[in-house]
């Protein structure tokens, strides 16, 4: 926030600081509510999941991992509104700013006095007793650099697409190999594939090329089952492909399939009703219930049923973050609602399928329903933004109609308009350029 006043400085002192640096719309209530929704759904699922691990795996309160979730909702809910103010072309001028940061918090993992490593991996950053986990703002950040980048540069410019998928590339790969999070490297191209994939006027190649790369995996996989013998010495991902692919085999399934194996039982045992909340028994089984496989404890506490109202609370937050990628004119706002779509989109659809079993293990959690302080945290300051362009999107939808209005009624204002007055952007003042007259031309 600090950088935005200091970029914007100079038109602050042009203009009144609510004009011209916060918006003054109305907010939209409904994509207000789906996201309360969630996140109240997403507390009782925590807490009901997390109560008996707290007190046996660490010795704490049953509600600490509900009161840490608390905290952090709260928090990012009054930043979720506070940054809807703000708007859209400040965040455009910083989306170098958003790289370089995204890209040092990935350094930092690795650099003492900063890196924090939790079962094997380096994915938190600790600063005294604090905790951060940089998966979220590194997402934040790649989504508002790639879209600074694609408004400065066309999309159809190979020069473009190369710093494109370069950018997003190397960050894929240091987060897979620096903090061992291959969920998140994921993610982050795959949302920027995606983005670039629709603001393409051709994405014919585009999705041939996913397509080929989509056959060479099942046919990587194919021959890493059937032709290379299992060693207790291979790298744990291609382990988890096998334990996928045989989950009852007794080398996996009480460690590698472990996992994946129980939530199957979950669901079943959960039915289509449920078992009924806080009556799950997988939970007492399962190594952190509440993060990665909480939908499984969904399935069976809150049944089909539960699982079907939490999918179109999902839906219908999509459906409406997709209106207002829709109703954007900003190529640079379209662009980071676009990016924000499909982060959400991506990681929620990995999710339930890691939970049913269609994909192996990865480690991906569920926003706002598997427990993760700082995730959620920057979730929200994520549709905050995206709150924010539709307030300027209503703001130029309201100036538009008082321009139609006063057309129809005020001759003069037709007249200015039809001599070329820009009639349609009324906060744009152009500057004009006064000759200095010397003294003794004075009169």
């Amino acid at each position: 926030m600090i950088g935005l006043l200091f970029l914007c400085k100079g038109e602050l002192l042009q203009k009144p600081l609510r004009d011209r640096f916060f918006l003054h719309t109305p907010f939209d209530i409904n994509f207000i509510l789906a996201i309360v929704f969630i996140n109240v759904y997403g507390l009782i699922m925590i807490y009901s999941a997390s109560y008996y691990y707290a007190e046996s795996a660490y010795h704490y309160a049953p509600d600490y991992f509900f009161q840490n979730q608390l905290r952090w909702v709260l928090l990012g809910f009054a930043a979720f509104i506070l940054i809807s103010y703000v708007r859209p072309k400040y965040w455009q001028r910083l989306w170098k700013w958003a790289l370089i940061v995204s890209f040092v918090f990935i350094i930092l993992v690795r650099i003492p006095p900063f890196a924090h490593a939790s079962h094997g991996a380096y994915r938190w950053i600790k600063l005294g007793s604090f905790l951060l986990q940089i998966a979220e703002p590194v997402k934040l950040g790649v989504i508002i650099g790639i879209a600074g980048l694609l408004v400065y540069n066309k999309v159809t410019d190979k020069k473009t697409l190369v710093w494109t998928f370069g950018i997003s590339g190397v960050f894929a790969v240091l987060l897979l190999f620096l903090s061992s999070n291959m969920s998140t490297a994921l993610i982050v191209f795959a949302m920027v594939y995606l983005l670039v994939t629709t603001i393409h006027p051709k994405p014919k190649g585009f999705i041939l090329f996913a397509a080929g790369v989509f056959v060479v995996i099942v046919l990587a996989v194919i021959i890493v089952d059937r032709f290379i013998p299992f060693s207790d010495e291979e790298n744990f991902r291609i382990t988890r492909i096998r334990a996928w692919i045989h989950p009852t085999d007794e080398r996996f399934i009480v460690d590698e399939a472990y996992q994946s194996t129980q939530a199957l039982y979950a669901i079943a045992s959960g039915g289509f009703f449920g078992r009924g909340l806080g009556q799950s028994l997988i939970k007492f089984k399962l190594p952190e219930p509440h993060n990665d496989y909480i939908l499984a404890i969904i399935f069976e506490e809150m049944g089909i049923l539960g699982v079907l109202i939490l999918t179109y609370l999902f839906l219908y937050l999509m459906y409406k973050i997709f209106r207002i990628y829709l109703n954007t004119k900003d190529r640079f706002s379209r662009y980071v609602v676009l990016g924000v779509f499909y982060h959400l989109t991506v990681q929620i659809l990995l999710n339930y399928a890691v939970t049913l079993g269609i994909l192996p293990t990865m480690g991906v959690t569920l926003p706002f329903i598997s427990a993760g302080g700082s995730a959620a945290f920057f979730t929200l300051i994520e549709l905050g933004v995206v709150l924010g362009i539709s307030r300027q999107n209503e703001e130029n939808s309201l100036y538009m109609e008082a321009n139609l209005e006063m057309e129809e009624e005020n001759p003069y204002f037709r007249q200015l308009k039809e001599e070329g007055y820009d009639t349609e952007a009324p906060l744009k003042k152009k500057r004009v350029k006064v000759p200095r007259v010397r003294k003794e031309q004075r009169p």
